[in-house]
């Protein structure tokens, strides 16, 4: 999920002025993954488990040890152009 509304408040602040910043130094970001459902988070634990990819988290769904599934939590890429 990428939407951001759905994050602990104080999170979706500091994410916008981490954009802001990035941005007034020429440097353009997006965000990838804010709040994730159980579903999800298990989804992804099942990566490189038993379901095709790699691992990409030790963090079950069932847990709720994703900081993610708390809204405390967002990932963020480059927005660039790579050429290929």
């Amino acid at each position: 999920m990428r939407d951001l509304a759905a994050l602990h408040p104080r999170l979706q602040a500091k994410a916008a002025l981490l954009k802001d910043t990035c941005k007034k130094e020429g440097i353009a970001i997006l965000f990838s993954e804010s709040l994730r459902t159980k579903a999800e988070q298990d989804a992804l634990y099942a990566q490189g488990r038993t379901a095709s990819g790699n691992i990409v988290t030790n963090a079950k769904g069932s847990t709720y040890s994703s900081q993610h599934q708390w809204g405390i939590a967002v990932d963020f890429y480059l927005d660039m152009d790579v050429g290929l």
